[in-house]
């Protein structure tokens, strides 16, 4: 079954977002309340969230995700949990108690599970290098408010590597306290991009065999656009390794690791 996101365009998983997946499944097992990952950009982190959003067949856990928007969010409690609000979908009401704040947060919480036959809020804070470090402070305020009404939420923090200096993996999670990495970032990983010609050569296969080029098509883009080319037995993914190879001379002369992996974007078909 191909996944589409919000604008309807079909995502096309790599082996570094099964990966990913696979790694918020085992977080889920033993009960944490969030998990991190980290990558430099155009990596899949957005594309990962828009999956999450779309297709709940992957875990067996019942959720309904919200991907959050930070860049328009305010300094301050009280503009935090507006924030929450109206990342929720609700409308934000002025002047209210930050008290009065969190029980909208919880009540729309529980309406919003219950409609959808239960499960867990999972929130996904896209370019969560740009959070301060209080605001991580409050997502431990709305866990504790949402926990007492026995309502879970899972968030998953994508954060940018490189985003204010040249150190990487590490500038992220250390900016949190303690409390808040016991809770949320325990579980702290890499997510892959392009490694090697395996993952060329399963990007591709779905590309050419698997994901239909929109919603009911029932083809995909290649077999649609040259419908004779494809039902012989040329493929892409046949030369996977002379693109692996082709891609890592051009990263070399680039100036790059010719090792180095590849962001998610370059593979991708517009």
């Amino acid at each position: 079954m191909t996944t589409f996101n919000y604008k309807g365009e079909p995502i096309i998983p790599t082996r570094g977002m099964e990966d990913a997946l696979t790694k918020i499944i085992s977080a889920l097992e033993v009960d944490y309340r969030g998990i991190g990952f980290h990558s430099l950009t155009r990596f899949g982190k957005s594309t990962l969230a828009q999956f999450i959003c779309a297709n709940t067949e992957w875990t067996e856990c019942k959720y309904v995700a919200k991907q959050a928007n930070l860049r328009v969010l305010g300094p301050g409690e009280s503009a935090f949990l507006d924030w929450f609000i109206s990342q929720l979908g609700s409308q934000v009401i002025s002047h209210q108690a930050a008290d009065r704040k969190i029980e909208r947060i919880v009540n729309t919480v529980d309406l919003m599970l219950r409609s959808a036959g239960g499960g867990s809020l999972f929130f996904i804070a896209d370019d969560a290098n740009l959070l301060e470090q209080t605001a991580f402070q409050h997502f431990i305020t709305i866990d504790n408010a949402l926990e007492k009404k026995g309502i879970s939420l899972f968030v998953i923090f994508l954060f940018q590597d490189n985003h204010t200096s040249s150190r990487r993996e590490e500038i992220n999670r250390t900016t949190v306290t303690p409390q808040v990495r016991g809770r949320f970032l325990t579980r702290y990983h890499r997510l892959h991009g392009i490694r090697g010609v395996l993952d060329v050569e399963t990007f591709l296969e779905r590309f050419e065999d698997e994901v239909e080029a929109s919603a009911g098509a029932g083809v995909t883009l290649p077999r649609s656009l040259a419908p004779e080319l494809y039902d012989g037995e040329f493929r892409l993914r046949h030369f996977s390794e002379q693109i692996w190879n082709a891609g890592c001379s051009c990263r070399a002369a680039a100036g790059h690791s010719s090792q180095d992996e590849w962001p998610r974007r370059p593979p991708e078909i517009e």
